[in-house]
C-alpha cells in the first residue's frame, strides 16, 4: 500500500532533507516547465496531441537543423522522441509531465525487455527498493561492459562546454545504463544503450543527464527506506538507427512524493551526431 505523503517538518529533519532532495530535481527542471515545453507532453496528459500523429522539426541551438518527432507508430499513447534544445533544456532532461506506468511490479523486481531485431536496447522496468539500491552500490562494477547496438569501432574524445561554461574533456561516447547499477541495474547488454557523455551523467554533478534523477532517487530512498520506486526507462530510435535520439523515463514513488515523466535527451552541445554510424562533428 502506497503511504501517504508525510507533511513537511519545522526545522531540520530527515523528512525535510529528503523534500529538498527531490524539490531541488524539480527546480532544476523548472525551466523547462516555465518556457512551455510541456506543449509537446505525451498523449494521456491533459490538452495535448498523440506525438505518433504529429510530425514537425525544431531546430537545437548547436545549429542543428532539428529531427521529426518520429511518427513510426500510429498506435494512441505510442512514445516519440523530440529534438533537443539548449535554451528549454541545458542540462539535456525535459520534464514531460507525470508518470504513466501501466504495469507496476513487486517491489525488488527488474524486468528487461531485452534485444529488439536490430540488436537494440529495449525498456527497462523496475520497482527499486533500498534493498536494490545498497546491493547495486555494493557490487563490483564489471571491468569491461559490452558494446551496445551503434558503439563505434572507434570511440574518441571530445570537449564539450557544460552548462556552468566548464568544458568537459573526455570520450564522446559512454555505455549508459538505463537503470543504474547504483539502483540495482546490471551491467548486461540488455541494460545498455550508445549514450554521449551528456546523456549517461551530464556535468557529472548530479544535475544532468540520467544521473540527474538516478542521484535524486538515491537520496529519496536513503531518507525513505521503507518506499519503493516504480521505474520505466524507454529508449527512443528514429526508424533504424541503432542509437536512440532519447530516453523516456517515468518515475513514480510509492509514497506519491516522486510523479515524473522525463525525456533525456542523448546529444551534445556543439555538436551533430549521426545516429546511424555514431560518428560526430563539431558545429560552430
Amino acid at each position: 500500500m502506497a503511504r501517504p505523503p508525510v507533511a513537511f517538518a519545522k526545522g531540520p529533519s530527515p523528512n525535510r532533507a529528503g523534500r529538498r532532495a527531490w524539490r531541488n530535481f524539480l527546480v532544476a527542471c523548472g525551466l523547462a516547465v516555465a518556457l512551455g515545453v510541456l506543449a509537446t507532453a505525451p498523449y494521456g496528459v491533459p490538452g495535448a496531441q498523440p506525438m505518433a500523429a504529429r510530425s514537425q522539426t525544431s531546430p537545437s541551438e548547436d545549429g542543428d537543423p532539428g529531427t521529426s518527432i518520429d511518427a513510426a507508430s500510429t498506435e494512441p499513447g505510442a512514445l516519440a522522441y523530440t529534438s533537443w534544445s539548449e535554451q528549454e533544456s541545458p542540462n539535456y532532461v525535459r520534464l514531460v509531465g507525470t508518470a504513466e506506468v501501466a504495469e507496476p511490479l513487486e517491489p525488488g523486481k527488474v524486468v528487461y525487455e531485452g534485444l529488439d531485431a536490430l540488436g537494440r536496447t529495449g525498456r527497462v522496468r523496475a520497482c527499486i527498493t533500498r534493498q536494490m539500491m545498497d546491493e547495486g552500490r555494493a557490487r563490483a562494477r564489471s571491468r569491461s561492459l559490452p558494446d551496445p547496438s551503434g558503439w563505434p569501432s572507434h570511440n574518441e574524445e571530445a570537449s564539450i562546454e557544460l552548462p556552468d561554461g566548464r568544458i568537459y574533456h573526455g570520450w564522446f561516447w559512454n555505455r549508459s545504463h538505463l537503470l543504474a547499477k547504483s539502483l540495482g541495474g546490471s551491467d548486461e547488454l540488455q541494460n545498455l544503450v550508445c549514450g554521449t557523455r551528456m546523456q549517461n551523467v551530464g556535468a557529472n554533478d548530479g544535475q544532468g543527464g540520467m544521473d540527474m534523477f538516478e542521484s535524486a532517487i538515491r537520496s529519496w530512498l536513503e531518507v525513505y527506506p521503507d518506499v519503493s520506486v516504480q521505474y520505466v526507462a524507454t529508449p527512443l530510435y528514429e526508424g533504424d538507427e541503432p542509437i536512440c535520439r532519447s530516453v523516456m523515463v517515468d518515475v513514480l514513488s510509492s509514497d506519491g512524493q516522486i510523479d515524473e515523466r522525463l525525456e533525456v535527451y542523448n546529444a551534445a552541445k556543439g555538436y551533430r551526431i549521426d545516429y546511424h554510424t555514431g560518428e560526430f562533428a563539431s558545429v560552430s
